[in-house]
């Protein structure tokens, strides 16, 4: 594992870092490499490019799985999260919003046990659609962001999870508390994607009934959340 200044047994945990990546060629290896520095291991899922996106990260150092489709951002992490080796899992953007340089940040308080999965909450949420899921989630789970892509998460919670939904938004979050999982947030900064920003989340109209469904489901069970993390 790279050295976080841990002392106790946490620094023997590993890192495996999960980058689903589709049409990313410009970025996707700088982003792999950067990552390597803070991560054991680098798994790029490419969600079926029509790019050069696989080569740029294999040529950067990462481990690339492809999907000969474009199937979503939850089949890439059910196939990143069935090949890394990790003790824990971090995922990330490979368009260049996540810094890697936060990683540390991002795996500290699983490090020094005081959570189970931990959120990278944004400054804002663009789009009115995750203003939506995240105050529906936390009828739930007490947390700010529900749709950020860059999570870090105990590969004891993530190897139990179906990942079911339209995309990761919300439905993440509450599988894994449902599982168990003491969630938390810290604050992260992000980088305007060079095209600009994608204003319309279309696939958020159905990804709300999900997170409805999963809030009804899960009613029962004990919710598990640390609080958020504000000075890390």
């Amino acid at each position: 594992m790279p050295d976080f200044g841990v002392d106790d047994d946490s620094s023997k945990l590993s890192i495996s870092a999960i980058i689903p990546a589709y049409n990313e060629e410009r970025t996707v290896g700088e982003i792999a490499s950067r990552t390597l520095q803070y991560a054991d291991e680098v798994f790029v899922i490419d969600d079926g490019s029509a790019d050069d996106t696989a080569k740029m990260a294999r040529e950067a150092g990462a481990n690339v799985l492809r999907n000969e489709a474009n199937r979503g951002i939850l089949c890439c992490l059910r196939r990143g999260f069935g090949f890394a080796m990790g003790d824990i899992f971090v995922t990330l953007d490979a368009d260049g919003q996540h810094d890697p340089e936060e990683i540390p940040k991002l795996v500290e308080p699983i490090l020094s046990d005081d959570a189970d999965l931990v959120l990278g909450r944004r400054p804002e949420l663009p789009h009115f659609s995750e203003r939506i899921i995240a105050l529906l989630t936390r009828f739930k789970v007490d947390v700010r962001d529900a749709s950020t892509g860059f999570k870090a998460i105990k590969r004891s919670v993530a190897s139990r999870m179906k990942l079911h939904g339209s995309c990761a938004c919300g439905t993440f979050i509450l599988e894994a508390n449902a599982l168990g999982a003491r969630v938390t947030e810290v604050p992260i900064a992000v980088r305007e994607r060079a095209e600009g920003k994608r204003r319309i989340k279309t696939r958020h109209i159905k990804q709300i009934l999900y997170v409805i469904y999963y809030i009804i489901r899960f009613w029962g069970n004990d919710t598990h959340v640390v609080g958020s993390i504000s000075d890390m």
